[in-house]
């Protein structure tokens, strides 16, 4: 569906553009906006010279993935509850319904639902004729394939850990000898690793939670304070990498969308997402793991930090 739709719709994302006033385009005051090709050259997934560019081209389709994505989930989650016996039923609210929602099934039909609309409006529109659109809809499937293994493999590999009981042996191991305020870095610093390494926050999570999460009840006492700021400092250090990784989808996508050349890209916003999780350590984690202040004023601290130091860099 993002292959067909990017395939129209640049508009929001190419900088390159021109704007044709003739008496058969123009309606009203306004002239159409037309797609012209970067001088070096266009892309497998670039409109085609001439190409209208529409804003409806993109908003259709992807307002269609979020309205199928969270009705699916509503529809899935309250006929699981209504398939329930009476008696340990919960009460049919919003919260049970999405917690009995399967998100899976949804996303495949809003990526469905979304990918007929955007095949729908290209061909309403003689943008496309069936054979590019198909041809649009197989160069974009290439460039999710690799992420779509990551996670694939990632999922994997936590059900192993979950098999071995990786993690029972690590709290054992390391529950006489790693103190309880060492948790939470370490796990952001492992979280920072993994994530550069695989470029995918979801794989991370998959990897790390069923580690750090035994580990932190057994460190923790049980302590669910203690256990939110281990899965937290799973779920903020897992991003680390979804940014600024050369193989992150994410970067991927913004480079293929701005035609920024990658290196640069890194180099550019490695700085920024470094000096985010090195604060993020060492005036959030670590003084909150060892009471020094609790996670709201951390991240007031950070904050203030940041805008300090950007101030002094900056000038």
């Amino acid at each position: 569906m993002a292959a067909v739709t990017r395939a129209t719709s640049t508009a929001v994302t190419k900088p390159r553009r021109t704007s044709r006033s003739t008496s058969s385009r123009r309606r009203g005051a306004s002239a159409e906006q037309l797609y012209e090709e970067p001088p070096e050259g266009a892309g497998a997934l670039d409109p085609k010279p001439g190409t209208p560019l529409r804003a409806i081209n993109a908003l259709l389709p992807f307002g269609t993935i979020v309205a199928v994505t969270f009705g699916g989930m509503i529809l899935d989650g309250a006929s699981t509850l209504l398939s329930l016996p009476e008696e340990n039923r919960p009460p049919l609210s919003l919260i049970s319904i999405l917690s009995h929602s399967d998100s899976i099934n949804a996303l495949i039909w809003s990526s469905a639902a979304g990918w007929l609309v955007a095949l729908s409006l290209v061909l309403s529109q003689r943008l496309l004729n069936l054979q590019e659109a198909m041809e649009a809809w197989m160069a974009g499937m290439k460039d999710v394939v690799e992420p779509a293994f990551v996670l694939l493999l990632a999922w994997a590999l936590g059900e192993v850990i979950g098999k071995v009981k990786t993690a029972e042996f690590l709290a054992g191991s390391l529950q006489s000898t790693l103190p309880r305020w060492a948790l939470p870095p370490l796990v952001t610093v492992l979280a920072y690793s993994i994530s550069f390494a695989c470029g995918s926050s979801f794989g991370t999570m998959g990897i790390m939670l069923p580690i750090a999460a035994p580990l932190a009840m057994s460190l923790g006492g049980g302590s669910r304070e203690y256990l939110s700021h281990c899965m937290g400092a799973v779920l903020g250090g897992a991003l680390f990498g979804n940014i600024c990784s050369p193989i992150s989808d994410t970067t991927i996508l913004t480079v293929l969308a701005t035609k920024c050349d990658l290196q640069a890209h890194v180099r550019t916003i490695g700085p920024y997402s470094l000096l985010v999780a090195l604060l993020a350590i060492g005036l959030g984690s670590i003084p909150v793991a060892l009471g020094l202040y609790g996670p709201l004023t951390a991240i007031a601290v950070c904050t203030a930090a940041m805008w300090a130091i950007l101030q002094v860099a900056c000038k």
